[in-house]
């Protein structure tokens, strides 16, 4: 069993990969997929007499946001990384991210609309409809009546590769009642994934838009993202133990431990123990005097260890 060590939060955010200027990184030297920080961006690429494909995760820090189309794939629309860094990624259709020898506790992330995607749903194109209108691309009604959406969804994996939980946001949304409401994400947007309080393996993504047909979703299959922050903290050959309930979370003034009598720790966001105590199946501890934020409880025993995050 080994033991669980607590580390400040990281934050991977692309610039540790060195690209020429306007350039991108999509695969191409066939090694399925490039490491940041430790953590592996799969991707796929191959290459015909004729054309190439790809899909899963590019870098890049290509800055055209005006030109639509295919060629320019590999732009966010905002032209630029998050906190005006150069480097940022880019998904395309399939693809996850894997946190190598080790689960992760969530922090956020930051993503935003390629501008593919971004000009598709604004202007329409050969194949995709423009955003809040009545018609698909080939000028027939629909049946949305303009009640456009794309909408991402990040999900969190165990270390079976088996998806424990999800959050979703909205990368353009014309659904509202009020028009002027309508957006196409074109700033980079903070995810909250906090939530998800079980030790994360991995994360897979989905994209689903209102603009579909027979051979699938019409809407570019693109988003971009930036500045994944985790706190790595649970080794994976731990050996988890299940007997465990812990509630409320969020908490408030006591926090309430049942199962698996052990030693109770809790760090804080940047590794400190905040909370180290002695547990017999039953524990109600006070933790009035903790200032707001994020936590990590670990209980360990000669079984094995159980962790969650915790949330003030």
């Amino acid at each position: 069993m080994l033991s669980l060590t607590t580390q400040a939060q990281q934050t991977i955010g692309f610039e540790g990969i060195n690209l020429t200027t306007e350039s991108f990184f999509n695969g191409s030297n066939g090694t399925g997929g490039f490491i940041e920080t430790g953590v592996i961006f799969e991707n796929e690429y191959n290459e015909y007499p004729t054309y190439t494909t790809w899909n899963g995760f590019s870098v890049s820090n290509i800055t055209d946001n005006t030109t639509p189309g295919f060629s320019n794939q590999y732009s966010a629309i905002t032209g630029i990384g998050s906190d005006n860094s150069s480097n940022y990624g880019i998904y395309y259709s399939s693809g996850e991210v894997i946190f190598t020898g080790v689960g992760v506790f969530l922090n956020s992330v930051q993503v935003t609309n390629t501008t593919y995607a971004a000009l598709s749903m604004r202007d329409g194109d050969d194949f995709a409809k423009q955003f809040g209108s009545n018609n698909d691309a080939g000028g027939n009604p629909d049946g949305t009546n303009g009640e456009d959406f794309f909408k991402l969804k990040i999900f969190a994996l165990n270390a079976n590769s088996e998806k424990i939980d999800s959050v979703e946001v909205y990368l353009a949304d014309y659904r509202f009642t009020d028009n002027s409401e309508d957006y196409i994400l074109d700033t980079w947007q903070t995810v909250d994934l906090s939530g998800i309080t079980e030790p994360v393996f991995g994360l897979s993504f989905s994209l689903e838009s209102s603009d579909n047909s027979s051979w699938g979703m019409n809407t570019p299959n693109y988003f971009a993202l930036d500045n994944l922050v985790i706190d790595k903290s649970v080794g994976i050959e731990e050996q988890v133990l299940a007997n465990v309930v812990v509630y409320p979370n969020p908490i408030q003034n006591q926090l309430t431990i049942k199962g698996e009598s052990g030693q109770v720790e809790l760090f804080d966001a940047t590794g400190n123990l905040v909370l180290s105590t002695t547990h017999n199946y039953l524990s109600v501890l006070n933790v009035e005097y903790l200032a707001q934020g994020s936590y990590i409880l670990k209980i360990s025993n000669d079984k094995g260890i159980f962790s969650r995050k915790i949330i003030k």
